[in-house]
């Protein structure tokens, strides 16, 4: 019988690598991971940065994609998995969007946001600099950003802008759709909507070896915090000046 599919989609730095780990971490989900980052094909971990592969990859990305889906080259045994997926972020190929989800209505899609885009943004600037991506231990503190806010605030535009054209296009195919925040990633309630989502019984708690980086307090991250809270504050965003898992894990 072959797998049913899925793919996570997002943007960079909206945990869509956190909740890659968490479903591949059940018996039934196998999730390979960022199959189309531009520098290397990340198989659940499993890198490969061989340039003649990528160019293969990217010269055919939908081919690719289905045979990446049907189980090809699957490190992990393939007994007792039903579900197979994997993760795309909004700059991948955009043969995957023009063509590839909406030619598969069957695909399920679980699609990721962020809705802080300051934290978002600061995770982003920040990684830019330790070139430390994912971390499974608390690494060295992070640099601090020193920017002007009004490009911290363009930048933020620019992933709501991103964040509203990718609700709507979702809106627009057939394929099934479920919506987690970053902060419903800390949710079992939210898990297991995404497991019943796929299809699977829980068997166990999902879990991840991946750890938050950064400093948790968002303003903590910038060398500049008073401007940065001032301007964001006065333009209406004042929510995100705060701890954006305040309660949770």
């Amino acid at each position: 019988m072959p797998l049913r599919s899925f793919v996570i989609i997002g943007q960079a730095r909206s945990g869509t690598t956190y909740l890659q780990t968490m479903l591949d971490s059940h018996p039934h989900i196998h999730c390979r991971g960022e199959l189309f980052d531009p520098w290397q094909i990340d198989d659940a971990g499993r890198k490969t940065k061989d340039f003649d592969a990528i160019v293969a990859r990217d010269a055919n990305p939908c081919d690719f994609m289905d045979r990446m889906l049907a189980g090809e080259g699957m490190q992990r045994a393939a007994k007792g998995v039903q579900v197979i997926g994997a993760k795309i972020l909004f700059q991948h190929s955009p043969d995957l969007m023009a063509q590839y989800i909406p030619m598969r209505p069957a695909l399920r899609i679980i699609h990721v946001v962020r809705h802080n885009k300051l934290a978002q943004f600061a995770s982003s600037a920040q990684v830019a600099k330790t070139k430390v991506w994912t971390a499974t231990s608390q690494p060295a503190p992070a640099p601090l950003i020193n920017a002007a806010p009004q490009w911290v605030s363009a930048e933020c535009n620019r992933l709501q802008n991103q964040d509203f054209l990718l609700t709507h296009w979702l809106g627009s195919i057939a394929n099934p759709v479920l919506t987690l925040t970053y902060q419903d990633l800390f949710r079992d309630a939210a898990l297991q909507a995404a497991l019943d989502f796929l299809g699977v019984t829980a068997t166990q708690k999902l879990n991840s070896a991946l750890i938050k980086q950064g400093q948790r307090r968002i303003m903590d991250r910038f060398a500049n915090p008073g401007p940065i809270a001032a301007y964001f504050a006065t333009t209406g965003r004042a929510d995100w000046l705060e701890d954006e898992l305040a309660g949770g894990s």
